[in-house]
Order: C-alpha cells, then structure tokens, then sequence
C-alpha cells in the first residue's frame, strides 16, 4: 500500500543518486517533486532523468547538479513562446550533460513498451533526420529500446485513502511512464478524496510507493479543472516561468533564483507563502474553467498591421486552401504563430459551414481556443475542448497511423527542400530539439509558418531535425512559398506593394532576406493585404475578453 508522507521524506525514502528518474509530462508536471530533488541530491547525485521536455522546474536539477545524463525531446522554455535556454547553449558537447536527444513519440512509445513488459519498440518517426540512431539501415522503420525508470514522479489531482491516483484532462504520456517504472511511482496531489472520482483516469495504488498532499504542486504549471473532486484547477504562471527563463542567463542569476524558490522554501506551505497569497489566488480558475488573468477589452489599433499579423493572416488563407482543395478534415496546432494562423483559419471555414478539428500533441482533440490567452497549452484551451486524449492517440492513432490531418508548425531554420533544424544554430550551440515536430513531418502533411531572414531561410540545415518530403508549403512576411515542379519551395505568392515589375521587385526581397537560391515561382500572384475583418478576427483572439462558458467537453 502506498505510503502517506512529506515530498522530503518520499524523495529521501525512494531515490538514490544513481537512479533513473522520468519526470511525468501529463497536463500536471511533478514540480514540487522536482524541487525536492534537487535540494536534497544536489552534489551528490548522478540521475538519468527521462522526460517529455525539460523546461520550467526541470531546470532546476540542471541548476543543482544532480543530472549524470538525460533522455528528451525538447530542453529550453515555452512561455511566452519556444525558445532556447542559456545553460544548454553547449548541450550537443555534453555539457552540462549529455542528452540523448529523440522525439515526442518515440519517447512514448519506448515508455509503453517498457510498460509492456517488451524489450524494444519500432517507431514511425526519426528517419531521414539527424536524430536516427542508426542512419545506415535504411527506410525501415526504427527500433528503440524500452524505457524502464527506477521511479517516475508524478502530480496528480488527487488520490484516495488506499493510494489509487486520479487525473483528469489530456493526458500527454499517460500512464504509461508511471507503469514502465521498476520500483514505482512518487506522486504529489492536491487533496485526498474518500471516494473514487468516475471521471478522469487513474493510476493503480500497487504501482504507487508514496503519496504527499501538495496544493498548487504542479505550479508554476498549470493543473485542469476536476469539478467532481472539488478542484477548479490552476493556470501556468506565465510570469514566474518567463523569470525563471531569464534568471538562467547567468550564473549569478541563477544562483540567486534558486536560493530563493529551491533551497529556501523548505516545504509547499514556505514556498506558496513566497509566492503570495493574491498571485496564487489569480492563478486559480472559476468553476466553469475561466480565469481572471488577462481578461479585458482590447482598443482597436487601427488599419495598420504588424509584419506577424500580415504573416498569420496569409497563413490561414493557405490552410484555408488547403482544407478546400485536399479536404482535410484535422489541423495539428503546432504552438506560437502557427497556432495563431490555424485558429483564424478554424473559424475562418466555421463561417462558411467546414467544421475542422484542431488537435494538440498532448491530447487536446477538437478543441476552440478561448480568446485572450495565446498559450497553446493554457488550461483555458483545455477546458474548451470536445474530447481528452494523450500524446499515443494524437501523435500516433491520428497522425502517424490516420489520414487527413493537416499540421501547421513554426521552424527555427528551413531550407529549399523543406528540412527543418529545430536542434542546432549554425554555431552548433543547442537551440530546443524536436518536441513532437519529427513525428508529426515525418508522417503528414505539414505547412511551416515562420518569420523570414537569412538566419531561418537557409541554403541547407546544418542539422536535419525533420525531413522535408511532407513539408507541403511555407508562409513568411513575403508571402507563400509552394513546392515547384523542381521539388523545391518557391514564393508562389507576394505581399509586398503592387508595382509594375513584381517579379523583380520579389526576387530582390528574397535575396535580402533569404539565403535561398531560389526565384519566385512561374505565376507570381500578388497578395491581397489584410482586410480590416481578419484583423478584428486575429486581435480578438490574441487579446480580446474570453467567453466564460466552457465548451462541451468528454473524457477519453
């Protein structure tokens, strides 16, 4: 039977310095566990750590040391949007560990098969990339060992009195992290409950070794709402996690960030008192799902637009096209401009009748994102969606092995051929890893959105982090860039002003600001400028007052 105690004593208890630790990415991370950790082990641990990324309080086991090598698909920060972190700058030449480096799915699968009882998995993604263990085999899919953590730390809603966990809300990984676990899991919750919850899912007491009652235990990540447990849930903390971003600039920096959030606060209750009572109370969410942060009206700027409105208005006209003329019937959001683009182009096919499902690589299925919150995954989005499922069932039953789903990422670097780096800067220094994006190119048809400039439209990728065969088109502030008969990517439309020598005036732009060397396509068109009505739509959903009816939503 699991064992009721402090996060202290389940980590002194359970954990030894050689062990290897997978973090549980749900829609709830462990990061009142993760804090634990490293205060305790720091200078005296040597972990494997496991996780879906490391990013938020995961940084915080970098910060202590106690990291001997890692497993993951992405390192870096995610608020306000995808961006590196500066103490993995030198991460490709081990330092501050070595990481082996995979994507999103095939670290789920390699967890289910350890969860199995199987010694290896195949998986659909990696080939053709710079992240293929094994480049000489050929077009055969992968093989991958199974993963087996020692223990898996999770935070969960709640369990009850006989040590079952219960979470509710996509479910990104699952279980199945927690049952591939040799020894078993840790886990933090919100409250005790005297009666299993019907709704949500849950994770067996025989897996579970020890249980301590943390409130706001997944902060400064968010937690879903779990009405039939008494918990409204929580926000992430847009705020704390764009600081703790900042703080790991430098070593002074960090190290003043980590005595005052990790080595200070010697429990939960020290730290929820550091971080003040009115912040956490903005945090947490109404009964239907809403928040009070960030709510208000925007005033209208005007006619005028930014060259990122201008890029994400011709972005949705594209996936707009694109839902006409090949009839998909899904859109995988990736997260920051892109998303943007495919929820205007959502409602966009909406008003003329063409219902389309937007997905999310950690479960969120046919969901209506709530205006004024442009975090991909805000508990707001959650709330607002039609169905809960997790990582297996987007990334791999929908994506990988399904039909008909349009995917719209953003990329760090792209070249003619439609390869995308989303791994290296040109300098070798580690920008974010994959994430779910190799899966996701590598198995469907995808439209890449980014800003233009010779340092993200490149000659060649100096890392392969997806291949470009499926990359069906891109969009920048210079227009569309469309596949050629030649196999490679032309501006096939212009938004730059109507003049009498279009072609020219286009190829000189994408001399300056690409290092392609490409021209534009044989039919040139010229782009219609934003219209004042995609405007209003865009404003309104990056800063407008969000509904406060949630949207019908089931388990999954």
């Amino acid at each position: 039977m699991a064992e009721f105690r402090t996060p202290d004593e389940l980590v002194a208890r359970w954990i030894e310095p050689e062990d290897h630790v997978h973090l549980a990415s749900t829609m709830s991370r462990p990061n009142a566990l993760i804090r634990v950790l490293a205060r305790t082990l720091a200078g005296r641990a040597s972990l494997t750590v496991s996780a879906n990324a490391i990013h938020a309080m995961g940084h915080c086991l970098t910060m202590a040391g106690v990291v001997g090598r890692a497993r993951t698909a992405f390192v870096g920060d995610t608020i306000p949007s995808p961006r590196p972190n500066a103490m993995y700058n030198r991460l490709p030449w081990g330092d501050p560990y070595p990481v082996e480096e995979t994507s999103l799915l095939s670290l789920n699968l390699q967890l289910l098969a350890g969860a199995c009882g199987l010694t290896e998995t195949a998986v659909p993604a990696l080939v053709g990339s710079d992240l293929d263990p094994d480049p000489e085999v050929g077009p055969a899919p992968r093989t991958l060992p199974a993963l087996r953590p020692d223990v898996t730390l999770v935070h969960a809603h709640c369990a009850d009195r006989a040590g079952n966990l219960y979470l509710c809300g996509p479910s990104g990984e699952g279980i199945w992290g927690s049952l591939a676990a040799r020894r078993g899991v840790l886990a933090t919750v919100e409250i005790i409950v005297d009666q299993a919850p019907r709704g949500g899912w849950s994770i067996p007491a025989q897996r579970v070794l020890g249980i301590a009652v943390c409130p706001m235990g997944a902060h400064p990540q968010g937690l879903p709402a779990f009405p039939e447990v008494g918990l409204a849930g929580y926000l992430d903390d847009s705020e704390f996690l764009v600081d703790l971003a900042d703080a790991c600039g430098t070593e002074e920096t960090r190290q003043a960030w980590y005595h005052r959030w990790v080595e200070r606060p010697q429990d939960q209750e020290a730290y929820l008192v550091a971080l003040g009572e009115e912040r956490a109370r903005e945090l947490l969410l109404n009964e239907d799902g809403t928040g009070e942060a960030g709510d208000g009206q925007v005033t209208a700027k005007g006619f005028s637009y930014s060259l990122r409105e201008l890029t994400v208005v011709v972005a949705a006209r594209e996936i707009v096209e694109l839902v006409r003329s090949r009839g998909y019937r899904s859109i995988l959001t990736g997260i920051g401009t892109a998303q943007l683009a495919c929820w205007l182009a959502a409602e966009q096919l909406r008003a003329e009748g063409v219902e389309i499902t937007l997905l999310t690589e950690l479960g969120m299925v046919d969901y209506r994102p709530a205006e004024g919150d442009g975090f991909l995954f805000s508990q707001h989005h959650v709330e607002r969606s039609r169905v809960w499922a997790g990582t297996l069932e987007v990334l791999g039953g929908l994506v990988s092995g399904g039909k008909g789903v349009l995917a719209v990422l953003s990329a760090a670097e792209i070249d003619p051929q439609g390869r995308l780096n989303a791994s290296r800067r040109a300098t070798g220094e580690f920008l974010v890893g994959s994430g779910g994006a190799n899966d996701i190119v590598t198995s469907t048809d995808t439209l890449v959105v980014a800003r233009g400039g010779r340092e993200r439209l490149v000659a060649e990728v100096g890392f392969v982090t997806c291949p470009g065969e499926r990359v069906t088109g891109l969009v920048t502030e210079l227009g569309r860039f469309r596949r050629s008969p030649e196999g490679d990517l032309r501006l096939a439309s212009w938004c730059g002003a109507q003049v009498p020598t279009r072609e020219a005036a286009a190829s000189e732009a994408l001399r300056r600001t690409t290092a392609w060397p490409t021209r534009p396509g044989p039919d040139l068109e010229q782009e219609a400028q934003p219209s004042r009505a995609e405007l209003e739509a865009l404003r309104a959903l990056q800063a407008g007052t969000r509904s406060r009816t949630s949207e019908p939503r089931s388990g999954s």
